[in-house]
């Protein structure tokens, strides 16, 4: 639960984006596009790859290519040192995108698994083509300007990821639409607050334009590392109270869903559990005891998978 004065909130996400290294691949694994997508998420997702552990057989294979692809677009921006260099490689996604469903597939054990599932299942391009143009804000190494902005870049990159998951489960529910909305969105705001060490390190700052000049925080102070700053604290605390809303939000639509659609979104118990970090640490984003992994997370996933919760 994360508490700010007498308001009470409940967040995951790799902390910071993590290079691939393809070298590390052996040659059997890239032989197997199935198992290449696994081993991707492994290696770069820690947290998402424990949730789709559980999610239905039916679509368990599936979901490790769409989480591969989401993992191939978001390690763009650390593989690059130039913007233009970046665009070429998200447009090189969009394309196999486009020539996906025309069933022109490049030789790429990723875009080979996502035919498959292109084929099977016709899982919306729209929602693919969003994954990959939500990660091109990160090339600028600019601010967002809003708090609106970030939650828009949330229910582009994972908001998507769950909606397809839920097509591919056949799923007509606008419950569950709704849910997989919100807590994209809250995984968006949590997302921008676990890597801002790490782009801080890179001297790299996306907390929106507007909560900093609100609180008068200036990006160069968030930079040099201001966890000790009130000021920065107060903006991480309106973004974390921001996700702790559509968290909640999420969870009210809990009730009304099928069991399968809940497994799509066990990842809100991972959020939830960061949150809960976060509010111990008094929202410093710095704090030692939010940059390890939680031993935890794998035993609580599947008591909630038994409980049908999230």
């Amino acid at each position: 639960m994360f508490s700010f004065g007498h308001v009470r909130y409940k967040l995951s996400l790799t902390q910071r984006p993590l290079v691939v290294n393809r070298r590390n691949m052996s040659s059997s694994t890239r032989g197997n596009p199935a198992q290449y997508c696994l081993e991707l998420v492994k290696r770069t997702d820690h947290e998402h790859f424990l949730t789709n552990l559980l999610l239905p057989d039916t679509i368990r294979t599936d979901s490790f290519a769409i989480r591969a692809l989401n993992t191939e677009v978001s390690g763009v921006r650390d593989n690059v040192s130039d913007r233009t260099i970046g665009l070429v490689r998200m447009q090189f996604w969009k394309d196999t995108i486009d020539n996906l469903y025309e069933n022109k597939v490049p030789q790429h054990p990723v875009a080979v698994q996502l035919h498959k599932v292109i084929n099977q299942n016709k899982p919306s391009k729209e929602l693919l083509l969003r994954m990959i143009q939500s990660r091109e804000q990160f090339l600028s190494d600019k601010p967002f300007d809003t708090l609106e902005q970030v939650e828009l870049y949330g229910e582009q990159a994972f908001s998507s990821v769950y909606l397809l998951l839920l097509e591919l489960l056949g799923n007509d529910s606008g419950h569950a639409k709704h849910a997989a909305t919100q807590l994209g969105k809250c995984e968006g705001l949590v997302t921008i607050l676990r890597a801002t060490p790490y782009n801080a390190a890179k001297r790299r700052c996306y907390l929106p334009s507007d909560l900093l000049l609100e609180q008068e925080v200036s990006s160069e102070k968030v930079i040099r590392g201001g966890g000790e700053e009130q000021a920065v604290r107060d903006v991480v605390e309106v973004i974390a109270g921001r996700a702790q809303q559509h968290l909640d939000s999420c969870r009210f639509r809990m009730k009304y869903m099928e069991k399968d659609h809940k497994l799509v979104l066990l990842p809100a118990v991972a959020v939830d559990a960061y949150l809960d970090r976060l509010s111990k640490a008094q929202c410093n984003l710095w704090d030692k005891s939010l940059h390890s992994r939680n031993s935890w997370l794998p035993m609580s996933l599947y008591w909630h998978k038994f409980k049908q919760t999230y």
